[in-house]
């Protein structure tokens, strides 16, 4: 069952428009579900549970302090967020400033992830036609970072290397949502798709014990990688090129599901 919640943000390559395609092809008999790439955590948050062990990851330690103060310390972190405002010199203080506690860092990243363009925290958002960008509804996020917090709440958090993850975690009865950075387009600098190391993530996957479901941009380079292993083509909006005026072709950003078990009839019948 599905539950009306959303991300607390916004991460360039994150699944909100996937997320019911990859809800049914997940697997319902498994007893661990694992994130080594976590990022936004779009699908993580779409049901209530997954299963009885539930693992998120990131290498991003900036992610991952925001998880982990909403987990623990939600009360805190809107006393330090709720009177914040859509304001451009408040988003170059947060943006130039130096944060000491690691509630204050996760309220700086926080709101400039959700404050800028394209979800990117580098420069400041605005909207021409309705309330968004950085004019967000701060009641809304008060309301977000409580069903955050209750969703997080058995759900383990952890800041590791993508193969160490995945080999601590691997047994039978184990799931991997793989959401790694993609071969080609932008990301952020810590995951940086320049430097990730595809043929790796490969050599780690196609070891495991458990089973695996893969999204990646739809390329030769990645076709060539995973050949032998099931794959579904989906195509999404592309956030960042979604303006009106723009052709069809170049809003659309064309991927691929790829799984270590049957997943082309699960998709078929979930259209």
């Amino acid at each position: 069952m599905t539950i009306d919640r959303k991300s607390l943000i916004n991460w360039v390559g994150g699944k909100r428009l996937l997320r019911k395609v990859i809800e049914p092809l997940i697997p319902t008999d498994i007893k661990s579900y694992i994130e080594p790439f976590g990022g936004g955590a779009w699908v993580l948050f779409y049901k209530e549970k997954w299963a009885d062990l539930e693992v998120y990851n990131d290498l991003d330690g900036r992610l991952v302090n925001l998880f982990r103060i909403v987990k623990y310390h939600p009360n805190a972190f809107k006393e330090e967020i709720k009177y914040l405002l859509g304001s451009r010199e408040m988003f170059l203080q947060f943006l130039n400033g130096t944060f000491i506690t690691d509630i204050q860092k996760a309220v700086q990243f926080y709101f400039l992830i959700t404050r800028s363009f394209g979800g990117r925290g580098e420069t400041f958002g605005t909207v021409k036609r309705s309330c968004g960008g950085a004019s967000k509804s701060q009641k809304n996020v008060l309301e977000k970072i409580d069903a955050i917090h209750n969703r997080l709440d058995k759900v383990m958090v952890e800041n590791r290397d993508f193969e160490k993850l995945i080999t601590q975690y691997d047994f039978e009865d184990a799931f991997f949502y793989c959401d790694p950075p993609y071969s080609k387009g932008c990301g952020y600098e810590v995951t940086s798709t320049a430097n990730f190391d595809h043929e790796r993530l490969r050599e780690v996957l196609g070891n495991i014990k458990g089973r695996f479901l893969l999204s990646y941009d739809d390329s030769p380079k990645i076709r060539e990688l995973y050949k032998g292993f099931e794959m579904v083509e989906v195509e999404r909006l592309n956030g960042i090129n979604n303006r009106q005026g723009t052709n069809r072709e170049n809003k659309m950003f064309k991927e691929l599901l790829i799984a270590n078990y049957p997943i082309k009839d699960l998709f078929e019948n979930g259209k």
